[in-house]
């Protein structure tokens, strides 16, 4: 590694080989967001109505079961799959032997044997709208919005879709998120984290109220906690506000990328959507988005993971560890401690991502 004053003389005029780095996943205007529908979940809008965010999309069983009855066969071919019901409701019609489900729900289908299933729940929740737009689709499986506005994709989602403002938690991308900087102030808020929150600082975020949570990297584990708290909590009698986690760059502890928390910090105040299917964060229309350098370069992987930098040229194969030979272009790294001071490093094409 060698280290150079800065020389704004030395400029980069031929960019042969960049097109060779890939290109970090790019923001996407009027996008898609798909709401994956249960059995059993009741749609409370139709295509082609428009909806605003915190508009109820559709009604959600909360902790559903399966349940059977003995019908007559003559009887089952009434009660077509879909056929929805109260809690209390009797099923069989006039002259026919009636049902009675333990709750409200939806019929799933009639057995030949003359058995009727239904998936059945006591509770419900209301899923509302993570963005302002347009009812694309409706199907058995999901319910897609065309969002106004753009969206910056993630790498991974849990939970259900949310929204709140957006607000930022730590001092810099490559901070963690400690739980006892999350507090009431917060509640209704999205908290942009930084490299890393453990599942101590998301169990308290969800019981302060917070509406989700955005982060560079997660630990495994940490999800496998975060599934399995929401599940309990779906399994109450109180439902709980929504909640989601948005990982923008993979498992482990990971920056979140410099242009996105440019992009972040632009739209903090602001009241941004969380989508699952696909990870996405959802802005609002007009928010403004930086400036993209086609010459910018990250680092993805290695020792130098989260740093920024210039590409300046391509370079041949280069021996690296363990006698690999790989592919390789020199960076003029970004300074992080002496102002003005460039490290110029060789980095394989494969630990790089460019803005543009």
């Amino acid at each position: 590694m060698a280290t150079t004053l800065l020389d704004d003389r030395r400029a980069v005029t031929d960019p042969a080989g960049l097109s060779r780095i890939p290109l970090r996943p790019q923001p996407i205007t009027a996008p898609l967001v798909s709401i994956r529908l249960r059995p059993g979940d009741e749609p409370l809008v139709a295509p082609g109505e428009r909806v605003s965010v915190g508009d109820p999309l559709l009604r959600r069983q909360r902790h559903p079961q399966v349940a059977e009855q003995p019908l007559r066969a003559r009887s089952a071919s009434a009660l077509a799959p879909g056929t929805r019901f109260g809690e209390g409701a009797e099923l069989g019609g006039p002259g026919r032997r009636t049902l009675r489900y333990e709750g409200a729900g939806e019929v799933l289908y009639a057995t030949p044997s003359g058995r009727l299933r239904a998936v059945v729940a006591r509770h419900h929740a209301v899923v509302a709208s993570p963005v302002t737009g347009t009812v694309r689709s409706l199907d058995p499986c999901a319910l897609v919005v065309h969002a106004e506005g753009s969206a910056l994709p993630a790498a991974l989602a849990v939970g259900e879709p949310s929204h709140g403002t957006l607000a930022v938690a730590v001092d810099g991308p490559d901070a963690e998120l400690h739980a006892n900087r999350i507090d009431v102030r917060h509640a209704g808020a999205v908290l942009v984290a930084g490299s890393r929150v453990d599942i101590e600082g998301l169990t308290r975020a969800r019981a302060m109220g917070v509406r989700g949570v955005i982060v560079g990297g997660v630990i495994g584990g940490d999800v496998v906690a975060l599934r399995a708290s929401i599940e309990r909590q779906d399994a109450s009698v109180h439902a709980s506000p929504s909640f989601a986690l948005i990982v923008l760059d993979g498992y482990g502890k990971r920056p979140v990328p410099r242009w996105t928390w440019d992009a972040l910090v632009a739209a903090a105040g602001q009241e941004v959507g969380l989508g699952i299917t696909p990870p996405q964060i959802l802005l609002e229309p007009g928010a403004g988005l930086p400036a993209v350098d086609p010459l910018r370069v990250r680092v993805t992987a290695g020792p130098l993971l989260g740093r920024t930098g210039r590409f300046v040229r391509l370079l041949a194969r280069r021996r690296r560890p363990a006698g690999v030979h790989l592919e390789c272009a020199l960076i003029d790294l970004d300074p992080v401690t002496l102002p003005g001071v460039v490290e110029q490093v060789e980095v394989p094409l494969a630990d790089l991502e460019r803005d543009g």
